[in-house]
């Protein structure tokens, strides 16, 4: 992706700067800190419809903090003080993001680090306190087979109070890893940032080491192809799991059939049931026979059959429509206030996608609607999923009839300088951004839309009741992994 502005600012006047081009439309993607001489630079990446900006200051050991005028900034800004040592002064809210040992010195500098004794940083106590006001502790080790997050209830009999997520338990350093030359290999650890999205992470990366090299108009529709049936996998894994919850087990299960169907058709045309090893730098790995294509047609037309029928037995059962309705509500100006994005965003009002603002591969080719909902609630999220399940199954047909004879792959140098590659993944908006010197990656930051969703939560569930937990938590569908990076 190229970076059509870059500029710097004075770190005294940052945070006025960027709330002065938030109030014209921009967007904060990403903010990050990288090691500089003396000092550090801290690095913020907007964009608006076409267009991407990269903001650098330069610090010493603190700057007056943007989440002071820009709320979404804070959860970036908890980071950077966390894993680089830098202080963000009137921030108010400096809790820890990720739970790493401690050790000699901060985990993203450039000097060396050591990993200290088994003592972690403390969780944070819940503010709410009083007669009748119990906490609730719940993680960080789950009964189900997930990553590990702590959930801290404050609840006064079932109605929830207040909730603080922790997560960062397992920590996994990629954005340490991914420094050094630059490599084509890189994108096999871009794939396992989180497995479920692994071809969007792995396009993100391909699209920083690309810059802007031409690549071919099939390998662009493959990769199209490639991303939207990731989006409905995602998508109809999430709806399923809402049924489970609420114990509405004809759906659940015939979800949960739809969405094997299509991961074994994913196994069968393209190698692999959560599509890793097809994203290469340059373009994809495997082209599509017409067979390859007539089982795709079959497969995606069962699929988007299968969501809508799935989307009817959740409409029809009236005990489930009391359930999702007017549950973990998130209101449009919360959703804008924490930089929510994806279907939790438009579930909400906010009409935004990075396929139709900042168009990638083909997707500035194919038509297609953006599904949207007002209400907030589990009901409107769950609308969102199936409404864009029925575009995938679209911009998927538009592209098998719009194949483009030709390559799958291109030739291509990366270049130095600032780069992003932004992706619309199943959650939302994921951005990796790369500071590349002298032909290495300096500094690589990645920030997965679960990292701006999570905190968004902790708001949707105030006023619901303990037991509703599970619906919001699922209705939201976030990554722990993805998070914890």
């Amino acid at each position: 992706m190229i970076i059509t502005d870059s500029t710097s600012c004075d770190p005294v006047l940052l945070a006025q700067y960027v709330k002065t081009h938030c109030d014209e439309g921009w967007k904060i993607m990403s903010m990050f800190a990288s090691e500089s001489s003396p000092g550090a630079t801290l690095n913020v990446v907007l964009r608006r419809v076409g267009e991407v900006m990269w903001i650098t200051s330069d610090v010493t050991d603190s700057y007056p903090a943007v989440t002071a005028q820009i709320p979404a900034a804070s959860v970036f800004e908890r980071v950077i003080y966390e894993m680089n040592d830098i202080n963000p002064e009137g921030h108010g809210n400096l809790i820890p993001a990720i739970y790493w040992r401690k050790g000699d010195g901060h985990p993203l500098q450039k000097g060396p680090y050591s990993i200290g004794d088994e003592i972690r940083i403390p969780i944070p106590n819940n503010p709410i306190r009083g007669t009748g006001v119990f906490e609730i502790p719940v993680g960080p080790v789950h009964a189900g087979v997930i990553e590990p997050g702590h959930f801290r209830f404050s609840a006064a009999g079932e109605p929830i109070l207040h909730l603080s997520i922790h997560l960062g338990y397992a920590h996994k350093g990629i954005e340490k890893l991914m420094e050094g030359p630059v490599s084509r290999n890189r994108i096999h650890l871009a794939e396992r940032i989180s497995g479920d999205n692994a071809v969007a992470h792995a396009l993100a990366c391909a699209h920083i080491m690309e810059g802007d090299a031409e690549i071919p108009e099939r390998a662009r529709r493959i990769r199209v192809i490639l991303s939207e049936m990731e989006r409905m996998h995602n998508h109809l894994d999430v709806i399923a799991g809402l049924c489970t919850d609420t114990a509405l087990s004809v759906a659940a299960s015939y979800g949960s059939e739809v969405r094997e169907e299509l991961l074994r058709a994913n196994r069968e045309i393209f190698g692999s049931r959560l599509l890793t090893g097809n994203i290469i730098p340059g373009g994809v790995r495997k082209d599509l026979t017409g067979e390859d294509l007539s089982k795709l047609e079959s497969a995606v037309m069962r699929a988007g059959f299968g969501a809508k029928k799935l989307e009817s037995y959740i409409r029809k059962t009236p005990s489930e429509v009391d359930r999702l309705e007017t549950t973990g509500v998130l209101s449009k100006e919360s959703a804008l206030n924490y930089g929510t994005v994806g279907v939790i965003a438009r579930a909400s009002g906010v009409i935004s996608d990075i396929r139709s603002e900042v168009p990638y591969d083909a997707y500035g080719d194919l038509s297609f609607n953006i599904a949207c909902r007002k209400k907030g609630d589990v009901m409107a999220r769950a609308a969102v999923r199936s409404d864009e399940i029925t575009e995938s199954v679209s911009l998927i047909l538009q592209c098998m009839k719009d194949m483009r004879e030709g390559e799958i792959r291109t030739d291509f140098e990366t270049l130095d300088g600032f780069s992003c590659g932004i992706v619309e993944s199943p959650r939302g908006e994921l951005v990796h951004s790369a500071d590349i010197r002298d032909g290495e990656i300096w500094r690589y930051n990645i920030r997965d839309p679960s990292f701006v969703n999570w905190p968004a939560m902790e708001t949707a569930v105030m006023n619901n009741i303990v037991p509703d937990f599970p619906l919001i938590n699922k209705s939201f569908g976030l990554s722990y992994s993805g998070n914890d990076v």
